[in-house]
């Protein structure tokens, strides 16, 4: 990552720079979730090189994927192709409500449209939506 990015992540937009690096990064031989997040936390472990890269942060009843530079949480999920998943993503994104940080959710794989419709409208009657910078970001790969 040049300077720039460095800057970015740092001083004005840390989920921007994060989701630029994900758009990079290109994944190969993933299968389930877990070979997803071992890949990108590898990848944004090479990118990030002065930044702490945190594989299954947990803070109380609060367990994320992945954690950047103690200001991003990452929660991927892949195939979001059931109501029970996407019941269960809407219940981790709920314990991340009082977090002051900012979340990006990935999704991989086959991402249903209906599913996707209605995280939106969950997260939009949350409110993290209109806040200064969007509290939850969704990005697919």
């Amino acid at each position: 990552m040049g300077l720039l990015d460095k800057l970015k992540f740092q001083l004005w937009d840390d989920v921007g720079a994060v989701v630029d690096l994900i758009a990079k990064w290109r994944p190969r031989k993933c299968e389930t979730e877990k070979d997803f997040e071992k890949s990108l936390y590898a990848y944004l472990h090479e990118a990030f090189e002065d930044t702490q890269i945190t594989k299954q942060f947990a803070q109380g009843r609060m367990r994320a994927d992945l954690m950047v530079g103690g200001k991003v949480i990452i929660e991927l999920k892949h195939n979001l192709d059931s109501t029970a998943k996407l019941q269960r993503l809407i219940g981790q994104l709920s314990q991340y409500d009082s977090w002051k940080g900012r979340v990006i959710v990935l999704l991989t794989g086959e991402t249903e449209p209906n599913l996707l419709k209605e995280l939106k409208q969950f997260i939009r009657k949350q409110g993290w939506d209109d806040l200064d910078g969007e509290k939850v970001t969704i990005t697919q790969k």
